[in-house]
């Protein structure tokens, strides 16, 4: 594959992540914002799903003894971000992750701290997103 291509196949998948991760989280954002139950809202669920996915998946990378297929695939030039903004404290970021997934899985309402954690991730998304366009651009 050329270099162009690489980096054009690498756009996409970093984007597309990105867009769907934040979709999800602004989903989950505007629905606690106003105060609701859970419920049964399926676009709600479906955005739960997709965040626990997303957490569990990163889980799964951070921690080498674990195994298992994720139904979520993690670009990795966006994992490599996540995971060099987070260097110095790795093992209190996977604690973090933990915190976040028990509390998507839970019943409880979302709080603030918890919507700061996703939000910090869609910004590594986004910002490798961005790096990888301005890459193209340049070629």
């Amino acid at each position: 594959m050329s270099e162009m291509s690489s980096l054009s196949h690498e756009y996409v998948s970093s984007s597309e992540f990105s867009r769907s991760l934040n979709a999800a989280v602004l989903l989950v954002k505007k629905h606690f914002a106003r105060g609701q139950p859970r419920g049964d809202d399926g676009q709600l669920q479906a955005a739960l799903t997709r965040l626990r996915g997303t957490l569990s998946a990163l889980i799964r990378r951070l921690d080498q003894s674990v195994c298992g297929q994720s139904d979520v695939s993690i670009p990795e030039d966006v994992f490599e971000r996540i995971v060099e903004e987070r260097r110095g404290s790795l093992p209190h970021f996977q604690q973090d992750l933990r915190h976040v997934l028990a509390v998507l899985d839970g019943d409880g309402a979302i709080q603030r701290s918890e919507l700061d954690f996703l939000d910090a991730l869609c910004g590594a998304a986004d910002a490798s997103a961005s790096v990888t366009f301005r890459k193209l651009w340049r070629r």
